[in-house]
């Protein structure tokens, strides 16, 4: 009887398990079939934060230091006279650039140029994916310093005369695996203005313009890609200066390095620079070569 009866309350325990472990196992089945997938993200855009003349919405990755070396020649109009300008007149940028976040990245840089100081901040606060955001959007802000000397700003000279902004949006999308776009919008302005710019702008904001661009890459291989750039200041009267600005180039790039070189319009390197003073004109053929460098470091 004793033995009977343990031998029933084995065969109920066992039976009790075995159910309880049925209802567990349904229910996990369950909360894994009704977990949300995760939208994956869409391949970057383009290969370097940098473009030609323009920023791209691209960042290296998190605790990663970039070195930038930006060259423009002098313009191809003098032929072989200096060697379609690599012996003219010629601006160059060196910069270095660290990403705190995958998303943030702080910069600075030294130009030749009216001997510009500048420092820049990039952030990415949306990444295109699959099935969800359709666009990669950034906003990046440089602030520059020119330190040429004093007498150049006439006798009523401050201290702020010197400092030049510009802010832009960027939105991007990688159509498909070889081709990618960008439209930015941005806002330029200077705290001293030459008495010119009376002459060229539409209206009384003679300190500040309107910037837009656009830019577009065709990948043609793994590490290569034709390039293309343009841009116009919105402000300003038709046939005046500053010029738009177009590029045209190709592009190598490795997971480390990118090298650009294009023939372009502007030969100023910072956008403030671009955006108020280009005066180069692409339709009479001002156009100059340049080239960008760019190596990454990841700690």
């Amino acid at each position: 009887m004793h033995t009977s009866t343990i031998g029933i309350k084995r065969r109920l325990f066992l039976c009790l398990l075995f159910f309880a472990s049925g209802i567990g196992l349904t229910f996990s089945q369950d909360s894994v079939v009704s977990q949300t997938p995760t939208k994956s993200l869409v391949k970057a855009p383009f290969e370097s934060g940098y473009f030609i003349d323009e920023q791209t919405v691209v960042q290296p990755p998190a605790h990663t230091l970039q070195l930038i070396l930006q060259h423009r020649f002098g313009t191809i109009q003098n032929g072989w006279q200096d060697l379609a300008g690599i012996w003219g007149s010629s601006n160059i940028r060196f910069g270095l650039d660290y990403t705190i976040t995958k998303n943030l990245l702080v910069g600075i840089g030294t130009t030749k140029l009216k001997t510009y100081q500048d420092i820049q901040v990039k952030y990415t606060f949306a990444h295109q994916q699959k099935g969800g955001c359709p666009l990669t959007i950034a906003v990046y802000g440089d602030a520059a310093l020119n330190c040429l000397n004093k007498s150049t700003f006439g006798s009523s000279f401050k201290w702020t005369d010197r400092l030049a902004y510009f802010g832009e949006f960027m939105f991007a999308r990688r159509f498909c695996k070889e081709f990618s776009a960008q439209f930015g919008i941005g806002w330029v302005h200077f705290n001293q203005v030459d008495s010119t710019m009376k002459e060229t702008h539409v209206n009384s904001l003679y300190n500040d313009n309107l910037y837009l661009s656009g830019i577009g890459r065709l990948k043609i291989s793994p590490q290569s890609s034709i390039i293309l750039s343009y841009s116009q200041s919105v402000f300003t009267y038709l046939n005046k200066m500053p010029w738009p600005n177009v590029g045209l180039g190709v592009e190598i790039s490795t997971s480390t390095h990118a090298f650009q070189i294009f023939i372009s319009a502007a030969q100023g390197i910072l956008p403030q620079e671009i955006a108020m003073y280009n005066d180069h004109n692409p339709y009479n053929g001002a156009l100059l070569i340049g080239f960008n460098i760019t190596r990454l470091w990841t700690f």
